[in-house]
């Protein structure tokens, strides 16, 4: 629960976060802040705001929290605090 507060408030600071800067703020590997970010879409926690083709494979996204994903943090918050 930890990890996942630590991410979804690291999302809130560099709204709309991009995965490169999701991945040298936590300073982890890209394959668990993938995993984050597939868990936290499918959950509804985070959204995806921008989607913009360049010039890899995959298309650029930029994330920020959802209505969802803010009650949550705000409720990881008060429990941790």
């Amino acid at each position: 629960m930890r990890t996942l507060l630590s991410f979804l408030s690291q999302v809130r600071r560099n709204a709309p976060a991009t995965f490169t800067k999701l991945c040298e703020g936590r300073r982890r590997g890209y394959g668990m802040v993938n995993r984050y970010i597939r868990f936290c879409l499918g959950r509804g926690l985070i959204r995806v705001v921008s989607e913009r083709r360049t010039r890899g494979r995959y298309p650029s996204r930029s994330y920020d929290l959802s209505e969802r994903g803010t009650q949550l943090l705000e409720i990881l918050t008060e429990v941790a605090g």
